[in-house]
């Protein structure tokens, strides 16, 4: 159950990496993965974040867990700055933490059974060991639908969505309380993915589990979140604790919504298509950073960056002119919704 105190804040955070070119390897400049990022996650909620390939998304969750380290900015659990935490406290804070990577196959090593890959961490931390640690392993495979045939087979005799329920059990070896899930269904087919989500929102009521949820399926975003944030070249540009799909009033997100399939052909050419390519993050455009592909664009975008302001109700938008703009996507949510009523 989601509740108002919040388990990790962040604050000003960013992740540049370091371009370096020639014989001494001399700094030619920086990537900004992630740009002056702020945000908090409430504990026993899920946190969608969402947006293109490219956008910041995967490497925001792993900073957050400490896997790679931040450039600036606060990342605060439970009152303690993760970047503050060293040696063995390291070690013992990450129990706390788990995390799902996009690809399960590329994230479990080939060479080891399903056991000793999800009784590792339990092995590692000195938590069990021999009849005790495969009776915990079982137990944790049972958890996500998985029997005890399953413990001495290697990864390759798994389908995708049985090796991502395998990393969902890693993942769940130390009870943590935060889980990040890295697109945990981008490989998986439609039937797969349903399995999937609803075995997550089962662990999550279970063992009130917090959740960071990336993804760039909307629609696997809106039956997982308790709230939304849409992520634009390294930044925040709206957070919304609604349905995204009824509530988007940044360009982006709106452009976003609009491209999300419908089952009318007669609607596929009503999306609002952004023009031209996401800018580089190496040289990200001044002012507002999607200004070049927003159709609202003014001269005021593009000389100035624009703030998260709260347009009411908790919903944050870093748009000049948010509320102002007439962003026509609902008209699209709208048709489709008439005619699945209609069919």
């Amino acid at each position: 159950m989601t509740s108002s105190e919040e388990l990790i804040q962040v604050r000003n955070l960013k992740k540049y990496f370091q371009l370096t070119g020639g014989v001494f390897r001399k700094v030619m400049g920086y990537v900004r993965a992630v740009d002056d990022v702020t945000f908090d996650i409430y504990r026993g909620e899920t946190l969608g974040l969402v947006g293109e390939s490219g956008c910041g998304k995967t490497t925001c969750g792993r900073t957050i867990m400490h896997l790679i380290p931040k450039t600036a900015g606060e990342i605060i659990f439970e009152g303690k700055d993760v970047s503050e935490i060293k040696g063995g406290d390291l070690r013992e804070f990450r129990k706390n933490m788990g995390i799902v990577f996009q690809d399960p196959m590329a994230s479990l090593d080939p060479r080891i059974t399903i056991k000793n890959a999800v009784g590792e961490p339990l092995l590692v931390n000195g938590i069990a060991k021999g009849f005790r640690l495969r009776n915990m392993v079982l137990e944790l495979l049972q958890k996500v639908g998985l029997s005890e045939d399953h413990l001495n087979r290697f990864p390759h005799e798994f389908s995708g969505g049985q090796r991502q329920r395998i990393c969902i059990a890693r993942a769940l070896a130390l009870n943590p309380k935060f889980i990040v899930m890295d697109e945990p269904t981008s490989s998986t087919d439609v039937s797969v993915q349903a399995q999937t989500l609803n075995l997550m929102k089962d662990l999550q009521k279970e063992f009130n589990l917090t959740y960071l949820f990336i993804s760039h399926n909307l629609s696997v975003v809106k039956h997982m979140s308790d709230r939304v944030a849409v992520m634009y070249l390294g930044k925040i540009v709206e957070m919304t604790p609604g349905d995204i799909f009824e509530d988007a009033m940044h360009p982006y997100s709106a452009a976003l919504v609009s491209a999300v399939p419908v089952p009318d052909p007669s609607l596929r050419g009503r999306a609002h298509i952004l023009a031209g390519e996401v800018p580089s993050p190496i040289n990200p455009p001044s002012g507002c950073r999607f200004h070049p592909r927003c159709r609202f664009a003014k001269e005021r975008c593009m000389e100035e960056i624009p703030e998260l302001r709260d347009m009411g109700g908790g919903q944050l938008v870093a748009c000049h002119f948010a509320g102002e703009l007439d962003l026509g996507y609902k008209e699209e949510l709208d048709a489709s919704s008439t005619l699945a009523v209609e069919a």
